[in-house]
């Protein structure tokens, strides 16, 4: 509508590339708007020679913990790559993370869209199996439905430009700030949309619910920690 020109979408599920298009011709658009089923990374990271150069990139690609679906490693290739004209905005333009170290104790149920035990079943209390619940990576909860005691105050654990090379891992200090069994990492993120001040797009549970939930990593030792 605002005379874009020429626009490229990846998606890497065949159903959702063909629900895309049918929507693009719907809208007749078909001539500005072309849908390609790939995955981004192989698109990104190597070219096709010949592609032309984007004027934008704009990427939905946050998860519950907003680094899942590797949201700065490619926007880092695309500006790396060629694939964007030089001075080309990324959106969003930033992201930041927020943790906590918690004591959780219930995760919800599955009508939360918890991924972890939930927290009783027919009124039995469930939360002691956290213990064996082990997961590679970090798992989506709803903390609005999960019990849970914040056990530090929320930390900044980065802060990046979409775009720049993703910034490297390092320790982060936290304070205890109550008493409890530090079984669980919870985090949040916000974005920033573009340069224009308005409020960042965030998953944390104060804001405006989204379809995105939060993020939980169980950790493998349970110390007792105390302010």
């Amino acid at each position: 509508r605002a005379g874009g020109g020429q626009v490229l979408g990846l998606e890497m599920l065949s159903a959702v590339t063909d629900l895309g298009r049918r929507c693009v011709a719907a809208n007749g658009a078909e001539g500005e708007v072309q849908l390609v089923k790939s995955e981004a990374a192989r698109l990104l990271t190597a070219p096709p020679e010949g592609a032309p150069k984007l004027h934008l990139f704009l990427a939905e690609l946050m998860d519950s913990g907003g680094l899942g679906e590797s949201l700065l490693s490619l926007a880092s290739a695309a500006r790396r790559g060629g694939l964007l004209l030089p001075a080309a905005p990324l959106l969003p333009a930033r992201i930041r993370v927020w943790a906590t170290l918690v004591d959780l104790q219930g995760c919800g149920t599955a009508l939360d869209s918890a991924e972890l035990v939930p927290s009783r079943l027919s009124g039995v209390a469930l939360w002691p199996w956290l213990r064996y619940r082990h997961r590679r990576s970090y798992s989506a909860v709803d903390l609005a439905a999960a019990e849970y005691a914040p056990l530090t105050d929320e930390c900044l654990v980065f802060s990046a430009v979409v775009g720049d090379a993703p910034p490297a891992d390092r320790l982060v200090a936290l304070t205890a700030q109550a008493s409890g069994e530090a079984n669980a990492v919870v985090w949040v993120w916000e974005a920033d949309l573009d340069d224009s001040g308005a409020p960042p797009l965030t998953n944390a549970p104060w804001a405006a619910r989204t379809h995105w939930r939060q993020a939980v990593k169980l950790l493998p030792a349970y110390p007792r920690i105390t302010p």
